[in-house]
């Protein structure tokens, strides 16, 4: 490189590069790990209560493919063209010995599935309580079907931001990222409301409309894996602490 270009600041901006690319190979393997973390404690816990049909309600072999589709697709691959930090260049080198999973960070999306599982399965409940028959299971299974999506579209922000709060203009930096997020959200709306979808997805008999009610439910569930982080960071930020 320096015999190509004798310029500084050429290097510069390789070493800006690598970091990048590092960075988001690291928010992929993140966001990945954390949603199949997600989807495991959920159908273990499931069946560990006894529920019934607990863990085909929630996730079908259809709906465990639509997941990893939709949110494995071009979401988690937009995370691959974010745009550099503002502390790119702020950050001592990285050990030769660093891992991109290590023991904390491991730990933490180990906390972030669980906060997956116990709100699936919380709505599942709920859905289940105030419900009843053929309508109300379907209900159920939907919610709690939808729910999981909707996890893992406000993750995907923890996952870009693993130590800065993700409120803030620096959020809406990455287009693509939105687009396909917008995409996603009025695929699964699809999935959610239009009865054969609901059917195939959930695998119950009958299908189920969902109130407005039900709709916010799930949005505000959903939202306390981005609640959690900000707690996390925010703890983090007190103590001076990067985990």
């Amino acid at each position: 490189m320096v015999l190509a270009d004798d310029n500084f600041a050429t290097i510069v901006e390789a070493v800006r590069g690598g970091r990048t690319i590092y960075d988001n190979i690291t928010k992929f393997v993140s966001f990945q790990l954390a949603t199949n973390l997600g989807a495991i404690l959920t159908i273990v816990t499931a069946s560990l209560m006894l529920w019934p049909d607990a863990g085909t309600a929630f996730f079908t072999p259809l709906a465990i493919l639509w997941v990893n589709l939709i949110m494995d697709g071009p979401p988690a691959m937009a995370l691959g063209v974010d745009p550099p930090g503002p502390d790119a260049m702020h950050r001592p080198p990285r050990p030769r010995e660093s891992r991109i999973l290590d023991l904390p960070r491991f730990l933490r999306l180990g906390a972030i599935g669980t906060v997956m599982a116990v709100g699936t399965l919380a709505v599942h409940r709920w859905a289940t309580a105030s419900g009843e028959g053929a309508e109300g299971t379907a209900r159920a299974a939907t919610m709690a079907f939808t729910t999981f999506v909707l996890f893992q579209v406000f993750n995907l922000h923890n996952a870009r931001f693993p130590h800065r709060s993700v409120l803030g203009r620096h959020s809406f930096t990455n287009a693509k990222l939105w687009i396909a997020l917008a995409a996603v959200v009025v695929l699964q709306i699809a999935a959610a409301t239009w009865s054969p979808l609901q059917r195939l997805f959930t695998g119950a008999d009958a299908a189920a409309d969902l109130s407005l009610t039900d709709w916010l439910v799930m949005v505000a569930v959903a939202s306390t894996v981005v609640v959690f982080e900000e707690l996390r960071k925010l703890l983090a930020r007190t103590r001076g602490a990067r985990t």
